[in-house]
């Protein structure tokens, strides 16, 4: 499954979510409810900064 990264903006953190996986816990990630979860800068795509990244709050 894809991840789209961004950045957290409250947490000042890279943040990814996987839209439309179902997690263990019974949370959908959906463009309504999106589940981010913690990443590492150095996870992102090839060519990608965290400049690049749009701003969320999780």
């Amino acid at each position: 499954m894809e991840r789209v990264y961004a950045w957290d903006v409250k947490r000042e953190c890279v943040v990814y979510r996987i839209p439309g996986h179902t997690f263990d816990d019974g949370r959908e990630d959906s463009d309504f409810n999106p589940v981010w979860l913690p990443a590492k800068a150095d996870e992102l795509p090839e060519g990608v900064s965290v400049d690049d990244l749009r701003e969320v709050e999780s």
